[in-house]
């Protein structure tokens, strides 16, 4: 037995991805590139998803039977809770102050959620060439336990915690391994279903990171009034309107391109802003389309569907809201690194939208791609593991990926 682990490949711990709408479990052996292990994903029904306490019964009754049936292996697990619970804010450490920066960081969250200090879990990171200036992540002890006690029930052992934003930054750190790529600016925007996350980071360095409280629950809730229909009939009709219209093409990398350059493509088309700002989401959608054939030398996709005598919802208020917000943090990160974002990485469920990124791209004026982490991992399983399947795009798992590189490491 000794012998065989011995020569046997070592895998990373499973990692949980706590999302609004679903849970990511994913786990990977270890190689220079990785291959997956095992994937699974829970839906979370509609009537739990915005209730904390529904939604960890449901997922005490789910996790064990899950975790069994996709044969996840070990006992160690990695997980990043639901967003809903981290406060995520900037802040500055005072020098002359007789507590440390930790302290003073817990110390201020704990002012903010009116309890102790040593009630808060908090992190801080930071800023390069600013050891006063710090991006602070945190979130309530009582909420991490509840963590810890979930998974004990299912017989796992919880080793480590994170927010969001420091996986979205690891999932691309093999994009960051030359001296000349440290210095890249980017924003990564994780856009899911109960919020839209945001991580700017020089290289593998954050420097920046919020939270934004809207998503694809408006976009339901927007799509269910126009139709009549509801949320959850809204939610896969939107998914299979955007498949029809405008369909993702895997695009293959050259065998002498950069291994890393595959795993971001690009996606989002930078339109010119269109008089009849009525038609401007389908003309970049348009535009997206006739970019990638170009690329692969096929014939554009029709847009048939697309203008029908069904009225079609209206979302130009929600993403000109979240480009408003966007604006202000690529502000707030621009004065911090003393120069312009050079790019944006879309990311999670909503980047599957080439309107919606199509939109925010146009709006910020940043060079902007969808990020596919998950593409360098089923190159070594080409035949797929759960519900990653290849020749698909998988940006709403960046998370999973991040904390998977995060656990090998480790």
């Amino acid at each position: 037995m000794r012998i065989r682990r011995i020569f046997s490949k070592t895998v990373s711990p499973v990692v949980a991805d706590f999302g609004a709408a679903s849970v990511k479990l994913l786990q990977v052996a270890d190689g220079d590139v990785p291959s997956i292990v095992a994937a699974a994903e829970i839906d979370i029904p509609d009537e739990a998803r915005g209730n904390v306490d529904r939604r960890f019964a449901f997922l005490a009754e789910e996790l064990p039977g899950v975790l069994r049936q996709h044969a996840f292996e070990g006992k160690r697990v990695i997980c990043s809770p639901a967003s809903s619970h981290f406060i995520v804010q900037q802040t500055r450490i005072d020098e002359s102050s007789p507590l440390g920066p930790d302290d003073q960081v817990a110390a201020e969250v704990a002012g903010r959620m009116n309890c102790l200090p040593k009630a808060v879990v908090a992190r801080s990171f930071p800023i390069p060439g600013s050891e006063r200036d710090r991006v602070v992540l945190a979130i309530a002890r009582d909420d991490v336990m509840r963590h810890v006690d979930l998974f004990k029930r299912c017989r796992q052992d919880l080793v480590g915690v994170q927010p969001d934003q420091v996986p979205m930054i690891h999932a691309f750190d093999h994009l960051h391994r030359r001296d000349e790529d440290r210095s890249i600016s980017t924003m990564y925007v994780d856009a899911g279903w109960g919020a839209v996350k945001v991580a700017v980071a020089r290289g593998g360095e954050l420097v920046f990171a919020r939270i934004i409280h809207i998503g694809g629950r408006q976009f339901d809730e927007i799509a269910a009034t126009t139709w009549g229909c509801t949320t959850s009939d809204a939610r896969e009709r939107r998914r299979r309107a955007e498949t029809t219209t405008v369909a993702p093409r895997p695009v293959d990398v050259p065998a002498t391109a950069d291994p890393g350059a595959g795993s971001v493509m690009l996606r989002a088309g930078m339109a010119k802003a269109d008089a009849d700002r009525g038609r401007a989401e389908l003309d970049e959608a348009e535009v997206v389309a006739i970019t990638e054939d170009r690329r692969i030398g096929d014939s554009p996709p029709t847009l048939s569907g697309v203008m029908t005598a069904c009225p079609q919802p209206d979302f130009i208020e929600v993403h000109e809201t979240i480009a408003d917000e966007l604006s202000m943090c690529a502000r707030y990160a621009q004065a911090s690194l003393g120069g312009p974002i050079d790019r944006m990485v879309m990311l999670g469920g909503e980047s599957h939208s080439r309107r919606f990124a199509g939109h925010l791209a146009r709006r910020l004026g940043i060079k902007t791609s969808v990020g596919d982490p998950v593409r360098r991992l089923l190159d070594q399983t080409p035949t797929g593991v759960g519900p990653l399947e290849p020749g698909r795009e998988h940006p709403e798992w960046v998370v999973a990926c991040g904390l998977c590189a995060m656990g090998a490491a480790a």
